[in-house]
């Protein structure tokens, strides 16, 4: 009894917030510009995989707070319902820039890891203790006359 009257208070309240909804907020895509997204979303430790409802579901959160709406839940179910009734046309904007901000941070990590090797391999400056000439050469490089 109790569960259903939640579920019929859920659906009350994703009625109402769908209804109060400013889709021109929503569509196309708020801030349409690759780099910044990219930049945006390299704040953490690992840069995560972004899809289109990812980036959806922002442009949701944005106009959840301007309504006053911040049940996380609620916001789930509705990125979910505007994304299945989005035209074809409108998931692939937010599809093909998803795909451009994946492309601008997995070409940033392939970069950087690589300039991070060259830098850590200048920073051995120590020559390291060996038993035999061959691992001396292998180490330590060689050194011609």
């Amino acid at each position: 009894m109790s569960s259903q009257r939640n579920r019929r208070n859920q659906n009350a309240i994703l009625n109402d917030f769908l209804s109060r909804i400013n889709y021109l907020r929503i569509y196309p895509p708020y801030n349409s510009n690759a780099q910044i997204l990219a930049a945006q979303t390299r704040n953490c430790r690992s840069i995560p995989r972004i899809t289109g409802i990812h980036l959806m579901k922002r442009n949701i959160k944005r106009e959840a707070n301007r309504l006053h709406v911040y049940c996380r839940h609620i916001i789930d179910l509705t990125t979910n319902h505007v994304w299945n009734f989005s035209t074809a046309h409108q998931r692939e904007q937010f599809t093909m820039l998803a795909n451009d901000i994946n492309n601008i941070n997995r070409n940033r990590v392939l970069l950087l890891s690589n300039a991070e090797t060259v830098n850590r391999m200048f920073q051995i400056t120590i020559p390291q203790a060996t038993s035999s000439e061959f691992d001396n050469a292998f180490f330590n490089g060689s050194s011609f006359p």
